[in-house]
């Protein structure tokens, strides 16, 4: 497929994307506990994990009308690329604001929209890869490096409307290395490094104004005291995160929100950070998670040993398929699943637009990282994670069959190197988990990404030796696969 080769089903050149568009999109219903796909024109290409509309989700038309007038309404012929960086402190929506726009975009008939994980270099790159594969332009011996030139490529060369969203951007080199300077491509930046709006051009995310705030507590718990909303708001800073929390427990416990802020004040926060972590958080953000938390693993039992295991995992995502090993049942997907959408109910966890993947807000992961720490458990859920993604391990196939999984591989790598980062910081490191890593390694050296793999297995060895020994049989085995890597490239 070249750039300029339009897709089936898909409109003209020219998309109108202003007020009737934009009310298409943000008026889509998606059901919070078992989500559907949205959908789609024939041939269209969605890539990523989109996040899936949350129950009483506020649209934000004068923002996201900003965002579209940046981007612009003409499809530019050999001109520059469109980029627009949408920053903000963490938990005011920037992510969500980049999803409406993509949501309007699929609503457009757009041919790709692509959503990439954008944290590190190598969720750029892999996420870049993958789409290639979709476009049809990956070819069967190229690395994700490769792959991912031959996308940007693409995006460079294509005439037709084309989302591209680089979501929780840290870097400015790495995403503009990867980013087409040409084409008709619009590319949408979410990150909290201010760095990107001298860069790009800018648009800055605020909390919630008083109006936002009521009418979106309004409509998450059918409440009518504009006074308790409006007083509510005020504790919470406005900040939609923390009025997301605040309104589940207030659904769950049926309370007014005079009650939800008798809870809130009587909540000691003490009992669950260390004093200096909780004051690092947007005002009152971490009293309402911990909050939320403690009352949703008082009425479900599943919370305790699910949330936990989520918040050291990849903010990214986590595929459901990540996930089955949570349950011994006979049918692990139907219950796994079931568990999952009792838990988005809680707003603690949300699913991917598409259904397939959990995600997790970072500054909730970040507060339950923080208690298990503050608890002495970081070590067990650490490890109950790991083994988690040794069960996932079992299902990725040898030899030959193992390119037909290259997808499982990206899943296991990605979840075990946020494991990994983890582990560093916390000084968790255990011989499962290097075990895992040396599995991570030589799946990519099977699979001929020999950049990835030499990386992986250089640190993977480092680490050997320095926990478990020169002379461990895993650091042998490390130190084997290493060799054989070197030698290939």
């Amino acid at each position: 497929m070249t750039g300029d080769e339009p897709l089936s089903g898909t409109g003209g050149d020219r998309i109108e994307f202003h007020r009737n568009l934009i009310e298409k999109a943000v008026g889509v219903e998606h059901h919070h506990y078992y989500p559907l796909p949205p959908e789609r024109a024939p041939g269209q290409i969605v890539e990523g994990d989109i996040p899936q509309r949350p129950p009483g989700f506020q649209p934000r038309e004068q923002l996201l009308q900003r965002l579209a007038d940046l981007l612009g309404d003409e499809i530019p012929v050999g001109g520059a690329v469109a980029i627009c960086a949408v920053a903000g402190t963490p938990g005011v929506g920037k992510t969500m604001l980049a999803a409406s726009y993509a949501w309007a975009c699929q609503a457009a008939g757009w041919p790709v929209v692509a959503w990439i994980a954008a944290e590190t270099t190598d969720q750029i790159l892999t996420g870049l890869a993958s789409l290639a594969g979709r476009l049809g332009e990956r070819h069967s011996d190229d690395d994700a490096a490769a792959a991912a030139a031959r996308a940007k490529a693409w995006l460079a060369a294509t005439t037709r409307p084309v989302l591209l969203v680089f979501d929780n951007a840290t870097d400015v080199g790495a995403v503009r290395s990867w980013c087409p300077a040409t084409g008709a491509t619009r590319v949408v930046i979410t990150t909290r490094n201010r760095a990107f709006l001298r860069a790009y051009q800018p648009l800055e995310v605020e909390v919630f104004t008083s109006a936002q705030a009521a009418d979106f507590l309004h409509v998450r718990t059918g409440l009518t005291d504009l006074d308790g909303a409006v007083e509510l708001a005020v504790e919470l800073g406005h900040l939609p995160l923390a009025l997301a929390q605040a309104a589940a427990v207030i659904v769950r416990l049926r309370l007014g929100y005079a009650g939800y802020l008798d809870l809130l004040h009587t909540f000691t926060i003490g009992d669950y950070l260390l004093a200096q972590s909780g004051d690092a958080y947007p005002a009152g953000i971490a009293q309402a998670i911990l909050l939320s938390v403690t009352q949703a693993e008082a009425a479900l039992p599943v919370a305790r040993q699910v949330l936990p295991i989520l918040a050291v995992l990849s903010p990214a995502g986590v595929p459901l398929a990540m996930l089955n090993g949570l349950s011994d049942d006979e049918n692990p997907q139907v219950r796994v699943r079931e568990m999952l959408a009792d838990l988005a109910d809680t707003s603690l966890i949300t699913f991917t637009e598409d259904g397939t993947a959990v995600l997790m807000h970072r500054l909730v992961q970040g507060v339950l990282r923080e208690r298990a720490a503050h608890q002495g458990d970081l070590d067990t859920v650490m490890s109950q994670a790991t083994a988690l993604l040794h069960a996932f391990n079992t299902t990725v196939p040898d030899g030959h069959q193992l390119w037909k999984a290259r997808a499982a591989v990206e899943m296991l790598v990605e979840q075990t190197d946020t494991l990994n980062r983890h582990a560093q910081n916390s000084d968790a490191l255990t011989a499962d988990l290097l075990r895992l890593l040396t599995w991570c390694g030589r799946y990519l050296y099977e699979l001929a990404d020999l950049t990835r793999a030499i990386l992986l297995l250089e640190r993977t060895l480092t680490d050997c030796e320095r926990v478990l020994g020169p002379d461990h049989p895993l650091t042998l085995t490390s130190r084997n696969n290493l060799a054989g890597a070197y030698q290939s490239a």
